[in-house]
């Protein structure tokens, strides 16, 4: 049995039972904490993306992990007045729990909502609380980028102005990526700072598994064993560049071997069922999100999966996608700039190829290139899975956490 004799409290607007990535992320973190000597309680909030919001209890035990949920408002996640109001009710209500509460035990704060860093920044000055931050994505810059946020707005210098003293009185800051450390470093601390760890996010590779095509029961349901399958597959959101992958299918029209597969749901949806509805393609097909236990079926069902980023948004968030598809050994095609950590991947594991965010013309020719080079595709889906094993496991990447949590010695 493991002796528990260190506690350590989470904070996440997202956690079980949420499809949300990084609901799944720290859901799979938490759990493996516990298995290396940690008691952890997670302070999250009602589920915005799990349909069953009713079901979820206040409280609740799951694999050994004691879940708090909090008051939050429950609007559509397609909305951005109410994605904003579900985030703030979030905080408001996990900030003042916790100062009503007499856990004073360190907390992982994770950067959903971006705002949350101001919990850590208050509850050091109030309690003396220590933190680790962990950021995903690095705001108010992506929301400047994305332009809903003017650069030298007061809401802009407000919030960096916090963000500076939230990661200044973090014991350590953890970042996806190489690319998101030196944007750290640049924008706050100066280079080489030694408090900023980077810890990729990862996939179970117990769970994600390399299925055959002709073995995989959701390939053969959907009718996708004897076709060139080009998946995108999660959120199909406003700031992801979806539409360049509707315009390229157009252009490949007269190719019937060839299908682009759409997985999910989000705000982008109807737009995207509008364009192929308008273009009358036939070589488009649209699922909903499938039920995670699906998960390593729909994504091996394909032959090649597409990883988006927003142009501008380079240095700034990784996308978790990306480790699923390289666990269940597909091709990577990367709709991304050059300087990301999705552009390396791709290169240094030899396992797909990059296309500059809206480049219809480069898309369709690599898309033809792997149909008329089965060999080579397999290789790089070959590649996708070795590469994955040797830097992007579950289980190097949770025993990562543990060491930080070990050397800071909360």
């Amino acid at each position: 049995m493991v002796k528990r004799n260190k506690v350590l409290i989470i904070l996440s607007q997202y956690f079980y039972p949420e499809i949300a990535s990084t609901g799944q992320l720290l859901t799979e973190l938490a759990e493996d904490l516990t298995k290396y000597g940690y008691s952890v309680k997670v302070y999250t909030g009602k589920p915005s993306y799990y349909k069953s919001i009713e079901k979820c209890k206040k409280e609740e035990l799951y694999q050994g992990v004691k879940i708090y949920r909090v008051f939050n408002t429950t609007f559509s996640k397609d909305n951005k007045l109410g994605k904003i109001l579900n985030s703030l009710s979030y905080f408001i209500s996990v900030l003042f729990k916790l100062l009503s509460s007499k856990d004073r035990y360190p907390l992982l704060i994770v950067s959903n909502p971006p705002f949350l860093s101001i919990a850590g920044f208050l509850l050091r000055k109030i309690r003396g609380q220590r933190y680790i931050f962990l950021i995903h994505d690095i705001y108010p810059d992506i929301a400047i980028k994305l332009g809903y946020l003017g650069e030298n707005s007061i809401i802009s210098k407000i919030w960096n102005k916090v963000n500076y003293q939230a990661l200044r009185d973090a014991k350590e800051v953890i970042v996806l990526g190489e690319y998101m450390a030196e944007t750290l470093e640049k924008k706050y601390f100066g280079m080489d700072n030694p408090k900023i760890k980077i810890v990729h996010n990862w996939a179970d590779e117990e769970f994600i598994l390399p299925i055959k095509k002709e073995n995989n029961w959701f390939a053969k349901k959907y009718d996708l064993i004897n076709k060139l399958v080009i998946l995108y597959s999660g959120n199909i959101g406003l700031s992801q560049d979806l539409t360049t992958i509707i315009r390229a299918a157009d252009k490949l029209r007269n190719y019937e071997e060839i299908l682009f597969l759409f997985i999910g749901d989000g705000g982008e949806l109807n737009k995207l069922k509008e364009m192929v509805k308008e273009n009358n393609l036939t070589n488009v097909k649209f699922l909903p999100y499938q039920p995670k236990e699906y998960l390593p079926y729909s994504l091996t069902s394909s032959d090649i999966s597409i990883v988006t980023l927003e142009k501008g948004i380079e240095g700034l968030a990784v996308p978790s996608k990306i480790y699923g598809i390289l666990a269940s050994r597909q091709a990577v095609l990367g709709l991304v700039g050059e300087n990301c950590e999705i552009a390396d991947i791709i290169e240094n594991a030899e396992c797909g190829f990059r296309v500059d965010q809206g480049d219809v013309d480069a898309l369709v020719q690599k898309v033809k290139y792997i149909y008329k080079n089965p060999e080579i595709l397999r290789n790089m889906g070959k590649n996708s899975r070795e590469y994955f094993e040797e830097h992007f496991t579950r289980r190097q990447m949770t025993r990562k956490y543990y060491k930080i949590l070990e050397n800071v010695n909360l």
